[in-house]
């Protein structure tokens, strides 16, 4: 964050900060599933329901025009994390953990306690996965003692501080929760939660006993689909970085189409596409305590993701103006 510091020195904390919010972007888009889906729900609510399999998806009351209806949802917990995951994995980005048991690429000062380097370069230069994604939030004074050990003492360590700060934001990208279309309710003539699912039965063998053990999954039929937003916000340090977030996110969404979404996709399930994207900006303007929203103005319709991705470079440097002149 731009910061104002005390009289002296640049080693000195500083005394106040500032980081604005430019704008940002909604992507409307649907997601389809090509083969079933199952996203689990938590097992302590999957006890409530009566003669209920010991897997069942994602369900929720949602109001249609035909009134107050079950039905399943893609939690945008599932694909924000799904996603993540993905692109963690393709970039190549270094895995810490705090308890030698869960692996996982977070810029965190509990994670990178033993390599604080790694902190500074993944803030400095500027991680797209945690900058949009989010990051283990710290505070000031704990950056500065993060590398008071390791710089050469207070005033070094404070200098690396206030750099690090100076490019800190908030999480930049926020996934809705998913839900079926309407077009899909009337479709389906769907009345009940029983009409968006099928059950799958699989069979597990004991290679040593060869015994089965054999089971019924409820999970949501192909073709159902769903509808929700994906945000970005644009803050004034992202003018140079605003199409590297937009390729991130196209890259996480290709990612996800070409592997699966939630569980068992390894034995087929989960194989979904995006499409139908519809982009439209949002400018922020301020003096003093007067605030101005602009838009939305829409930087285009998309039916698929290939037709998306091959403008993103259009879509980036239109933004850029519209935000940062």
């Amino acid at each position: 964050m731009s910061m104002v510091k005390g009289s002296g020195n640049m080693s000195q904390t500083p005394t106040s900060c500032l980081r604005v919010l430019k704008g940002y972007l909604k992507i409307y888009l649907k997601i389809i599933n090509e083969t079933g889906l199952l996203i689990r729900m938590p097992v302590q609510a999957q006890a409530f329901r009566i003669g209920g399999a010991d897997q069942y998806p994602m369900v929720s009351i949602r109001k249609y025009n035909i009134g107050f209806l079950e039905v399943p949802y893609i939690p945008g917990s599932s694909l924000k994390g799904r996603m993540r995951s993905l692109l963690e994995l393709a970039l190549g980005k270094k895995f810490y953990t705090a308890d030698e048991k869960i692996w996982q690429h977070v810029r965190s000062i509990t994670f990178m306690k033993s390599a604080p380097e790694d902190f500074k370069e993944d803030v400095l230069n500027r991680c797209p996965v945690d900058d949009l994604f989010g990051w283990a939030a710290a505070n000031y004074d704990q950056i500065r003692k993060l590398f008071e050990q390791t710089v050469g003492g207070r005033g070094m360590a404070t200098n690396t501080a206030n750099q690090i700060f100076s490019q800190l934001a908030i999480t930049r990208l926020y996934f809705d929760d998913f839900y079926p279309t309407e077009e899909t309710i009337k479709r389906l003539n769907a009345r009940s939660i029983a009409d968006f699912l099928e059950e799958k039965s699989e069979n597990r063998i004991d290679r040593i006993t060869a015994a089965a053990d054999p089971r019924t999954i409820p999970r949501v039929k192909p073709g159902v689909e769903f509808e929700g937003i994906t945000t970005m916000l644009f803050f004034d340090i992202d003018k140079d970085h605003v199409k590297r977030y937009l390729e991130t996110l196209i890259y996480g969404f290709q990612l996800v189409e070409d592997t699966y979404l939630g569980g068992c996709g390894s034995r087929g399930y989960g194989r979904v596409k995006f499409r139908d994207f519809k982009l439209d900006l949002y400018k922020i303007t301020s003096s003093g305590f007067n605030l101005n929203i602009e838009g939305p103005k829409n930087l285009g319709i998309f039916k698929e993701l290939g037709e998306l991705k091959a403008k993103i470079s259009d879509i980036a440097d239109e933004i850029a103006h519209q935000l940062y002149g």
